[in-house]
C-alpha cells in the first residue's frame, strides 16, 4: 500500500478545514430554525414573525420555531440566543429595547453589549407610536388631550408593556416635551395593559396602533395623532403630530428586527436576510402588516448595522436625561 507523504496529508486536511464553512453555508438550512421572542406570547412579538413565518419556512425549505422566552425587560431571551451555536439555527427576534436600549437601562447588569455580541440580520418593521384614549377622556384631538394633560397634573394614568418598554421611555419623553405630568403603571406585556386601557384603569397610552387594533376599529378606544411623517393606511383620519400641530414633537418609535448570534457565517446572515426582505415585500405581508400599522423595512445586514450605533447613542441619552435604571 502506498503512503501519501505527510505534507500531503496535512495539505488535504487543511483543504478540507477550509472548504467546512463554505459547505456549511450552502447545505444551510438543513434543519428547523429556531427564533426566539423574548417577550411573552401576544401583541407584536407574535404579528410581526408570524405574518412572514411562512414566507419563509417556503423560502428557506425549513420550519421556523417560535420559542417565547420572557424576562428581564428581553435580555433572558437575548442572551439565551447570544450564548447559542452561531449556525444560524438560534436566531432572536430583537425588538428597540434588546438591540440599543436595555445596555443602558440595566447599566453593569445585563453581562454582555448587544452591540457586539449579535451579527445584524434584517430590520423587519418600523412601529410607529399613537396616542390612544379611553373614550371617557374629554379630549379628541391633540389640542384637547395636551390642554387635559396640563390642567390636571398627575390626573393621567398611562400604561406599558413593562418599565423601560418604548411605549414607556416615549410617554415619558411626550410628557416632558408638552408639559404634561403623567403616572405611569407598567404591565407585564401589551395585552394586560391594553385591558387596562379598556377598563379605564388607564386615561391613554402612546403605543403602536397593532396593539389597540380591534378595540380602535370598534370604537371602544379613541385615536389621537399618530408619531410619524405620514398617516396610517389603516387609519387615515388620524392626524400626524405634525399634523395636529405639534411640527416640532420629536419622539421615537420602536422597531422588529432578526438577529444572529455573533460569528455566525455571513453566507448565513446574506441567506437569512434576503428571505426576510422577499417576505416583507410581498403583497400578502404588506397588506397585513398595514392592517396593523406596522411598516415593513427587510433591510440589509450592512445597512441594520450601520444603523444601530447612531441609535444607541440616542438612547444613551434619552435614558440619561430621563435617569432611569432598572434592576
Amino acid at each position: 500500500m502506498a503512503l501519501r507523504p505527510i505534507g500531503a496529508i496535512w495539505g488535504v486536511l487543511a483543504l478540507v478545514a477550509l472548504s467546512a464553512p463554505a459547505l456549511a453555508a450552502d447545505q444551510y438550512p438543513s434543519k428547523p430554525i429556531t427564533v426566539v421572542v423574548p417577550y411573552g406570547a401576544g401583541s407584536l412579538a407574535d404579528l410581526v414573525p408570524e405574518v412572514i413565518q411562512p414566507a419563509l419556512e417556503a423560502d428557506l425549505g425549513q420550519r421556523i420555531l417560535l420559542d417565547h422566552r420572557p424576562g428581564a425587560g428581553g435580555n433572558i431571551g437575548s442572551d439565551l440566543v447570544r450564548t447559542a451555536a452561531p449556525d444560524g439555527y438560534h436566531l432572536l427576534l430583537a425588538a428597540t429595547n434588546n438591540l440599543v436600549i436595555n445596555q443602558y437601562l440595566y447599566a453593569g447588569k445585563m453581562g454582555f453589549d448587544p452591540l457586539t455580541s449579535f451579527a445584524p440580520v434584517s430590520m423587519i418593521v418600523d412601529v410607529p407610536l399613537m396616542i390612544t384614549v379611553n373614550p371617557s377622556l374629554p379630549a379628541a384631538t391633540m389640542k384637547e388631550f395636551v390642554a387635559y394633560g396640563q390642567a390636571h397634573p398627575g390626573g393621567l394614568n398611562f400604561g406599558s408593556p413593562g418599565a423601560g418598554t418604548i411605549p414607556h421611555l416615549a410617554t415619558e419623553i411626550l410628557g416632558r416635551s408638552l408639559g404634561i405630568k403623567a403616572v405611569h403603571i407598567a404591565y407585564k406585556g401589551g395585552g394586560p395593559a391594553l385591558a387596562a386601557l379598556l377598563g379605564g384603569e388607564l386615561q391613554f397610552m402612546f403605543i403602536g396602533f397593532g396593539t389597540v387594533a380591534d378595540p380602535v376599529r370598534a370604537g371602544a378606544l379613541r385615536p389621537i395623532a399618530l408619531a410619524a411623517d405620514r398617516r396610517l393606511a389603516a387609519l387615515p383620519d388620524v392626524p400626524t403630530f405634525a399634523e395636529a400641530g405639534y411640527p416640532n414633537l420629536g419622539t421615537p418609535g420602536n422597531w422588529w428586527s432578526l438577529v444572529a448570534p455573533k460569528g455566525t457565517d455571513p453566507a448565513i446572515v446574506t441567506r437569512l436576510a434576503a428571505a426576510v426582505r422577499k417576505a416583507v415585500t410581498s403583497p400578502e405581508a404588506q397588506a397585513k402588516y398595514a392592517r396593523f400599522g406596522l411598516l415593513p423595512v427587510g433591510s440589509t445586514p450592512e445597512d441594520f448595522a450601520a444603523r444601530l450605533p447612531g441609535e444607541a447613542a440616542k438612547w444613551q441619552k434619552i435614558v440619561a436625561e430621563l435617569g432611569l435604571s432598572l434592576e
